[in-house]
């Protein structure tokens, strides 16, 4: 069964996307499933026709880290990113994106608005996920 657009949103907002370290979700051609797989743990499906999945964040890339600190100058008043920095100076910028009850920096209404990029950026992956896999299969 090919896999839903909500299924394929969960590996990618989990995809590590370092096949050499933490493991990658891919998509088997063959079997028309999501997997996980790594280089020190490989799955039997990496020997059939497979494509990698897209990730939200990648492992090393800050890439959610940029998307944040750009977010925040767009969009916050300057008191309030200097806040933020402070706190990521201390906390870390991972932290610095997650609701105040959960440890981090941010009030529920900065969360949402925060929420509602990362959901775009996603459902944009997804769709480009989608693609790959429409064309990867044989019709």
């Amino acid at each position: 069964m090919a896999p839903t657009d909500r299924m394929l949103m969960g590996a990618i907002a989990g995809n590590p996307s370092n096949h050499a370290g933490s493991g990658e979700y891919r998509y088997s051609v063959t079997h028309q499933e999501i997997y996980f797989s790594s280089s020190t743990s490989p799955d039997p499906k990496d020997s059939d026709r497979w494509i990698p999945l897209p990730s939200l964040n990648p492992d090393g890339s800050k890439r959610m880290e940029r998307a944040f600190k750009h977010f925040v100058k767009r969009r916050w008043l300057p008191s309030r990113q200097h806040e933020l920095e402070d706190f990521a100076l201390k906390r870390g910028w991972d932290l610095a994106m997650e609701l105040k009850y959960g440890g981090g920096a941010l009030e529920d209404n900065e969360a949402e608005e925060w929420q509602h990029v990362v959901n775009r950026e996603l459902e944009r992956l997804t769709r480009q996920a989608r693609e790959a896999i429409d064309q990867a299969e044989p019709s």
